[in-house]
């Protein structure tokens, strides 16, 4: 796998950048990081009580935002541009419990049509275990209004020279 460099990530951005799943200056956030895998994107993250729902189970919530945010950096990775979440459909198949440790989440590109990039996503326990799924809908911007209005900075930045 290799790693992806949040472009982002630089102390001049201090109180500017605050995305709650990616951000490293966010201090409520789930700091995310994340590696580029053949044709998916992998985030890995330790779960940790104060993200609960029902004792010892991860918030539904949390799932969601973490399918959600492996979505936007296979656009980000994969189309060269940013967007939105249009649509998000999580199956739960499982409860995420805390205590199996380091969760992972995959996502990758499974089409894109008109200004309409389609993601599936998985996130998996501790023990590999697949416990949600999700189909994610992005809105695609065009590279030039991404960069003009929503600070993406180029594809080349998310990777080492």
């Amino acid at each position: 796998m290799k790693k992806i460099k949040n472009p982002w990530k630089d102390p001049k951005n201090i109180g500017e950048y605050n995305c709650f799943a990616c951000s490293p200056y966010n201090s409520g956030g789930l700091h995310l990081e994340f590696w580029e895998d053949c044709e998916e994107i992998v985030t890995k993250w330790n779960p940790e009580r104060c993200y609960e729902g029902w004792i010892g189970v991860l918030h539904g919530g949390i799932q969601a935002t973490l399918l959600d945010e492996i979505g936007g950096w296979v656009v980000m990775l994969k189309l060269q541009t940013s967007g939105v979440t249009s649509d998000l459909q999580v199956r739960y198949l499982k409860p995420v419990k805390v205590s199996k440790g380091e969760l992972t989440v995959r996502g990758r590109l499974e089409s894109f049509e008109g200004r309409i990039a389609k993601i599936s996503a998985t996130l998996y326990d501790g023990e590999g275990e697949e416990c949600a799924k999700a189909d994610v809908s992005y809105f695609v911007f065009p590279e030039k209004i991404a960069k003009a209005r929503y600070q993406y900075p180029g594809v080349e930045a998310f990777y080492e020279k």
